[in-house]
């Protein structure tokens, strides 16, 4: 690059001053002429980047500010993960636990069932304040082991839907491997430190993608605070009441695992889970993973509109509307503008019409789209 800084010689020669002078004339023709900086692969449709788009793209490859020994973040309708670190590292998860908890319950216990907390539920510091022997539905000891983490919650939803921990623990892992969460194991319902309960981001958003689904714990972990049978129990998840659109899910801390926290959020025109594990600041760094999603990725309906532009005419004279599913995308911001729409259209023998809608970004094809038409005119009389 040239660096249009003066001398700090002012002996140089006349001659010299007028050589810079000239190459700088040509530099400055050259750059009117060159347009945008330009993206090149050897192919026909180079991309044209604005220096807006240079920034997004450069915002995008840099990735969020991140300590935390594992996160990641995804968007929940694709479940592609948009940024990583350690992403399949096993390491302690503590209480998100629990949603691996609240699941395998639900599948023995409805949630208006009644039952009885046994002695061997009050265990760690984290209580929904449970005592034995107390009588509480299924519902309110989700509350309890979701929202202040009630350890004393998770132990009793273990041992009324198999009837042990040891069991309960089983089912879990056993869910584990079925759901293809390869770097998980349980030792225990609850999240206390044991050797080998461990899980990773990537499973972990797995987990609580299933959480989510499940329409019960969805309620439950979108709950800021609640008073449930005479428990008033407030969610350890500042996220919910700091951060816009947030709706779960689950925090953990032990010392073993550190800050963990996985976090859900919606803005209307994206949804994101992000998870860190062994974080020094939890509540600062989600909220890193969700904004680079929310500033950097959106999704896109490209669909064909219904205007005029949209209509062909057969050979035949026959007028069709040209119509396609909708097919939307998710796109980095800066790749919004550098789309390009190409529609292939044919016609039989016999003027029966066929198509496809492709959507194209620099040389690649990002999809294609059957068309289908629709009849507005058909073929005047011969």
């Amino acid at each position: 690059m040239y660096d249009a800084r003066t001398s700090a010689s002012n002996s140089r020669p006349r001659r010299n001053d007028r050589w810079w002078l000239f190459t700088l004339v040509l530099l400055a023709l050259a750059c009117v002429g060159a347009g945008p900086p330009v993206l090149r692969s050897g192919h026909d449709y180079p991309l044209r980047l604005t220096s807006g788009q240079i920034d997004s793209l450069m915002a995008v490859k840099q990735g969020p500010e991140i300590e935390a020994k594992a996160a990641a973040v995804v968007d929940r309708a694709s479940d592609a993960v948009l940024w990583s670190e350690n992403a399949d590292s096993p390491l302690p998860m503590a209480s998100t636990t629990k949603l691996m908890t609240a699941l395998v319950a639900l599948e023995s216990l409805s949630p208006d069932q009644i039952v009885t907390v046994p002695a061997a539920a009050i265990i760690g510091n984290a209580s929904m304040g449970l005592s034995a022997g107390d009588q509480v539905s299924v519902l309110a000891l989700l509350y309890g082991a979701l929202l202040p983490s009630g350890n004393d919650a998770a132990m009793t939803l273990a041992i009324a839907a198999a009837g042990s921990e040891a069991v309960f623990v089983e089912r879990m892992n056993q869910r584990a491997a079925e759901w293809g969460l390869h770097e998980t194991h349980f030792a225990n319902p609850h999240g206390l430190d044991a050797p080998g309960h461990v899980s990773s981001a990537r499973d972990l958003l797995a987990l609580a993608q299933r959480a989510l689904d499940n329409p019960v714990i969805a309620q439950v972990v979108a709950t800021p605070q609640i008073n449930i049978a005479g428990y008033p129990l407030t969610n350890t998840n500042l996220l919910l009441t700091t951060y816009d659109g947030a709706y779960g899910v689950k925090t953990g801390t032990t010392d073993a695992a550190g800050q963990v926290l996985i976090a859900a959020a919606n803005n209307g025109h994206g949804d994101a889970l992000a998870v860190v594990l062994g974080s020094p600041d939890r509540f600062t760094e989600t909220p890193r993973l969700l904004d680079y999603y929310f500033d950097n990725w959106q999704w896109l309906d490209l669909q064909l509109r219904q205007n005029a532009l949209n209509k062909v005419t057969a050979p035949d004279g026959s007028l069709y509307a040209l119509r396609s599913d909708s097919r939307p995308l998710l796109l980095q911001h800066w790749q919004v503008g550098q789309l390009r729409t190409y529609r292939a259209i044919s016609f039989s023998a016999n003027n029966e019409p066929a198509g496809l809608y492709q959507i194209w970004l620099g040389e690649d094809k990002m999809t294609d789209v059957p068309i289908r038409f629709e009849l507005v005119r058909p073929a005047p009389e011969q």
